[in-house]
């Protein structure tokens, strides 16, 4: 009998109360639409990130991710959030949102929307940019040619953050450019769980703009111990084309080149 994606979908709280410790998939290639199997984080693991009302990050994120808002502050460029962590509960209300038969959509939807159980956004380590200010509503591909968006681009593996799904990704997931996940600068002991959990992603479906996996230091600075809140301060070679030629570029390789 085949199983629909619905009842898939509702199997999915069974993984968001494992511990946070728990090994992440053995291979990418156990996915539901594409997308990656996800352990929600235990709450105990997350904090508010203060520059950003209503967002939760796991608390080892959210050190680099306050330099990293400073910095773009600092270039005249407010960057603000639409979406740090997101339990399996309200991911399944994301997805569903608005259907009334959530499996017949649940295929469409799964382009540009990760199932529950199957998100980065459960981790927390996961966030969804916005510029404010700015003429792009937020999560719309046009984030790519803002300033913020080609900001991040340069910038963001500066400070431990790399792109999930950039466009043509191989893993067959939408673009998105506001989509950041965080792995920590360098190879420390709390970079550790982050960089194990999106392992298996990494390694057949690399990000782009990624952070390096090699232990040395960055443009962002050293690390020699886990930084505190307090202390915190008020790239890349990835240039996106701010014409419009270059926009309809990047559009049609987005809706082309996935496969």
């Amino acid at each position: 009998m085949r199983i629909s994606a619905l009842a898939l979908l509702l199997l999915a709280p069974m993984a968001a109360h494992a511990a946070e410790d728990s090994p992440p998939p053995a291979a990418a290639s156990a996915r539901l639409f594409n997308h990656i199997a996800y352990a929600e984080a235990d709450p105990a693991t997350l904090m508010p990130v203060p520059s950003l009302t209503g967002c939760t990050m796991a608390r080892e994120t959210v050190f680099d991710l306050e330099q990293l808002l400073a910095a773009a502050r600092a270039e005249g460029i407010d960057l603000g959030a639409v979406s740090c962590f997101r339990s399996v509960t309200y991911q399944r209300r994301v997805f569903c949102a608005g259907a009334r038969d959530c499996d017949s959509v649940a295929a469409l939807r799964a382009r540009f929307v990760a199932p529950p159980g199957y998100s980065e956004h459960a981790t927390g380590y996961a966030i969804d940019f916005v510029q404010r200010g700015g003429d792009c509503r937020a999560v719309k591909q046009c984030f790519a040619l803002t300033a913020g968006g080609q900001w991040l681009m340069r910038r963001a593996p500066e400070f431990g953050f790399e792109l999930s799904f950039p466009a043509g990704n191989k893993q067959g997931v939408g673009w998105e450019p506001w989509h950041w996940r965080w792995v920590g600068r360098r190879a420390v002991p709390w970079t550790q769980a982050a960089r194990a959990r999106f392992a298996p992603a990494q390694a057949s479906y690399p990000a782009l703009p990624a952070v390096t996996r090699a232990d040395t230091k960055t443009a962002a600075g050293p690390e020699g111990r886990p930084p505190s809140l307090e202390t915190a301060p008020g790239g890349g070679v990835y240039a996106v084309s701010t014409s419009r030629w270059g926009a309809a570029i990047l559009l049609a390789n987005s809706a082309t080149l996935r496969p």
